[in-house]
């Protein structure tokens, strides 16, 4: 049964019994307010809206009278709920409460009611006790929808990685039969001396290049379903940095040549360092990659490394145009690509790859930039008295 204030016309109301019996007024003048501040729901007027805040104001009235701040919070907890259903935002509600309590105070004020310090102490305390109940709770929902959702998206990304991997799997046997053919081709073309020849051996040389690319595009996607299930096989063996940083200076020399860019192989203190050669240097043919592409002729691409007991880092710097801040945490991720990119060759693959292998040898990649002042990427790899205390721990 609701509960009921005995009324007595010749003594003033009480505080509580005001508010109790102008509700539907407070919550008119609210609406009103909540309009010019554009505030949701779009429609103001909707009786969900409007009933639920009729019922928090009348039982903050009570949990007035009776000092028991559980009744209004109870409310403002399911007024929370509400709030993000009718497609609030979270400023929204916290403005919301603002205006609600304005609006107590000019009703009971126009009842002739001049309320007290303490009074406005109070009606503030329960206003401001039930508006952290319903933040919590409408945050609380907002999380729950966005957990779905990036779980739905993960399901989804998820998915589209297993049919990259079956598709690229099964498309390696066919572009195997096409790399050999066309190799075949152009060693027929290249002793045809007629005139006929020159232009088909310009078409070979594009099958090529762009079965070549197709290859390498197929193993990195083969590659990263490997990293992502935990599959990454690594042959280690103690290496020289010397040789790798020589190794990785080689193998992109060509590409350097091209731009052309210095690549510069500075060197650093010698050591042993355990891992799978072929593949650390996949993680410098990306990283060193990168760096040239985004270097302007006649610029440097720097090597180095620095050796400790347990690690060593190795460094790529360029002195390009650097990187902007809100995208260095997306270099590492799947399928993201510089907007600075502009040949549109680039598959987001590379860097996630790289991160992978790294990993997958207990070590670190990180990335130091700044627009105007170049990039450092940075990776390390155990030596082999740090794997050793790896394990023994």
């Amino acid at each position: 049964m609701p509960q009921h204030f005995e009324i007595n016309s010749t003594v003033p109301k009480p505080l509580h019994q005001l508010i109790y019996d102008n509700a539907d007024r407070i919550v008119e003048i609210f609406v009103g307010r909540a309009r010019r501040h554009e505030l949701p729901p779009r429609d103001a007027a909707h009786s969900d809206v409007v009933d639920d805040l009729n019922r928090y104001v009348r039982e903050l009235a009570l949990a007035y009278q009776l000092g028991d701040d559980d009744r209004s919070e109870a409310v403002a907890k399911a007024h929370g709920g509400q709030r993000w259903y009718a497609g609030y935002d979270l400023r929204s509600v916290l403005l919301e409460y603002g205006i609600l309590r304005a609006a107590i105070s000019d009703v009971v004020a126009q009842a002739g009611h001049q309320m007290t310090t303490d009074e406005l102490d109070r009606v503030a305390q329960l206003v401001n006790s039930a508006l952290a109940e319903a933040a919590v709770e409408f945050t609380l929902r907002a999380n729950e929808e966005l957990q779905e959702a990036l779980r739905v998206a993960e399901q989804a990304v998820r998915a589209r990685e297993e049919v990259i991997a079956v598709v690229s799997h099964d498309l390696k046997n066919p572009l195997s039969v096409i790399c050999g053919s066309v190799a075949m081709l152009e060693d027929a073309l290249a002793r045809d001396d007629t005139e006929a020849a020159r232009p088909l051996r310009a078409h070979a040389a594009r099958i090529r290049r762009s079965s070549a690319r197709m290859s390498c595009l197929i193993t990195d996607l083969l590659d990263l379903a490997k990293i992502r299930d935990g599959r990454v096989e690594l042959q280690l063996r103690e290496e020289q940095t010397s040789e790798l940083l020589k190794a990785a200076a080689d193998q992109s020399a060509a590409l350097a040549e091209q731009r052309p860019v210095h690549l510069v192989n500075d060197g650093g203190a010698d050591s042993l360092v355990s891992c799978d050669r072929e593949r650390v240097l996949q993680v410098f043919d990306n990283v060193v990659g990168n760096a040239i592409k985004f270097s302007s002729p006649g610029e440097s691409v720097r090597l180095t490394v620095e050796s400790s007991p347990d690690e060593c880092t190795f460094t790529v710097h360029d002195v390009g145009p650097g990187i902007p801040e809100q995208q260095l945490s997306l270099l590492f991720e799947r399928f993201w690509t510089s907007p600075r990119t502009t040949s549109g060759s680039g598959t987001g693959l590379g860097l996630a790859i790289a991160r992978g292998i790294v990993e997958a040898h207990g070590g670190r990649i990180w990335v130091h930039s700044a627009p105007g002042e170049g990039t450092s990427f940075f990776f390390t790899l155990p030596t082999p008295g740090g794997l050793r205390s790896r394990k023994a721990s």
